[in-house]
């Protein structure tokens, strides 16, 4: 039998709102997979847009990595540490919003991680079949982090 995967409060260094996942999902080869519920209740919900902006993606995504590296820590038996989204070179996601009642499924699969903590992640977030957002996020985290 599998063994269950940690809960997202479990491997991010984060409480309360500031988490926008909902569940890991799945461990790959060099990544994960999370999910994301979109509801009136995710703290990015906009009445007017009638779901949460898409530029939270790049969040998502973020926070979708930062499960990654806790999953690395706590087979290193270290507590999740901050890591650090330096950036993409482009984020176009297909969509304006995603609509209330979508379930986001956040993929991150790691590209490369060097022994100074530089990274990158193929990131795609996918709803129904459809890929609503992909991007390549660059990543920095400390050298207890590091997993070459």
């Amino acid at each position: 039998m599998a063994e269950a995967l940690p809960t997202v409060a479990e491997l991010l260094p984060l409480a309360g709102s500031a988490i926008l996942l909902d569940e890991l999902r799945a461990e790959t080869a060099h990544g994960v997979i999370a999910v994301a519920r979109i509801g009136r209740s995710h703290p990015f919900f906009s009445v007017e847009q009638r779901g949460v902006p898409s530029w939270v993606g790049i969040e998502l995504m973020a926070q979708t990595i930062g499960l990654h590296a806790g999953l690395v820590a706590r087979r290193e038996n270290r507590p999740p540490q901050v890591g650090y989204l330096l950036g993409t070179r482009r984020y176009a996601p297909e969509t304006p919003h995603f609509s209330d009642g979508a379930q986001l499924e956040i993929r991150a699969e790691r590209l490369y991680l060097d022994a100074s903590g530089l990274g990158a992640y193929d990131c795609t977030i996918v709803s129904n079949g459809s890929v609503l957002a992909h991007a390549t996020i660059t990543v920095f985290q400390t050298a207890a982090e590091v997993d070459p």
